[in-house]
């Protein structure tokens, strides 16, 4: 069946024979590639043709074999079923809050499905399907590729980052950063990366989606032996390098109380019932701009009793969308 649904799917398909070459280093013929695959052999060619221009692996052709260099695969990993399930699971995490296409989650997720039973195999290239029908962001693919490279070789990256000042005006300011650590959040559809700004002289988060240019460098950094990303997002709530501050909030809602007591929302979660089935849940987190909008996503069930910050916030909210609901029933628009 799966077989079946790679033979139909275009994306499922391509990385069905990208897989075929990282298995075969001395290289297959096109009517070989066909016969695994369950295509003619010209869709074959046209498959072995489109994996070098969409999928950017390199294809070699010799005596009417064609292959993948070695180099462009790293070692096989020896997993358990159990361990593969694992890692696709943690991948389709991600992939269901991803918001483009990523043709390394894509990539990824061929080759676990090169691993997998059948039965898994098929909802792996379901979700190929659905990532590949996703719009590409190339600007994105560029600077996440140029930040990866500069972490894993150790070299720093110079970037372009755009931000919002207060009065909501664009700016653009050009650094070096030494990237230490890449955090995703599928809560925010975001990835972070964290490291030493040249600009600030400090350890600086940098939301990715945020810059538009990077280009590595052969300047080499280490990374500090005290550095430790676990500790340094222990207390953000999404990604943030904020200063943690106490949060206290009052769920009114019985039924909204227990579904929030189902969740580990965030490492310093306190609970504390009351009566008729109230929850005050209580965290020490870094950004209350990231959980603003989660409290938001409680409507009325919710209170926020600390910090007064956040409880202003909340409240100012509340009386502008009350303000606005109540001005469209005055005019009677829809």
């Amino acid at each position: 069946m799966a077989t079946d649904f790679v033979k139909r799917d275009r994306t499922a398909r391509l990385l069905r024979v990208e897989h075929l070459l990282s298995q075969h280093p001395q290289g297959l013929t096109a009517k070989q590639v066909a016969e695994r695959v369950g295509v003619n052999v010209r869709t074959a060619y046209r498959d072995l043709r489109a994996i070098e221009e969409e999928l950017g692996l390199p294809v070699w052709e010799e005596d009417g074999r064609f292959g993948a260099l070695p180099s462009s695969f790293l070692p096989p990993l020896n997993l358990t079923l159990f361990e593969a399930v694992t890692l696709y699971l943690s991948a389709r995490l991600m992939a269901r809050f991803g918001d483009r296409r990523d043709d390394n989650v894509i990539r990824a997720f061929g080759s676990l499905a090169g691993v997998l039973p059948t039965p898994i195999a098929q909802h792996i290239y379901s979700t190929v399907a659905a990532i590949g029908d996703r719009p590409v962001d190339e600007r994105y693919r560029r600077v996440f590729e140029a930040l990866v490279r500069g972490w894993a070789e150790g070299k720093k990256v110079r970037i372009t980052y755009a931000h919002l000042d207060p009065s909501g005006h664009r700016h653009e300011t050009e650094r070096t950063l030494a990237a230490y650590f890449i955090e995703p959040h599928p809560a925010g559809h975001s990835c972070y990366v964290l490291g030493a700004d040249s600009l600030s002289g400090e350890l600086r988060t940098f939301k990715i989606e945020r810059i538009e240019q990077a280009t590595v460098t052969d300047e080499f950094f280490e990374v500090p032996d005290d550095f430790d990303a676990r500790k340094l997002l222990r207390d953000a709530w999404i990604v943030t390098d904020e200063e943690p501050v106490e949060v206290r909030l009052l769920f009114h809602d019985a039924n909204a109380a227990q579904r929030a007591r189902e969740n580990r929302w965030h490492t310093s979660q306190q609970e504390i019932d009351g009566e008729n089935g109230k929850l005050e849940l209580r965290f020490r987190v870094a950004g209350l701009l990231e959980i603003l909008s989660w409290v938001l996503g409680w409507g009325s069930a919710v209170e926020v009793v600390a910090p007064d910050e956040l409880r202003e916030r909340v409240a100012s909210i509340a009386r502008d969308m009350a303000s606005r609901y109540d001005n469209l029933a005055v005019t009677g628009q829809a």
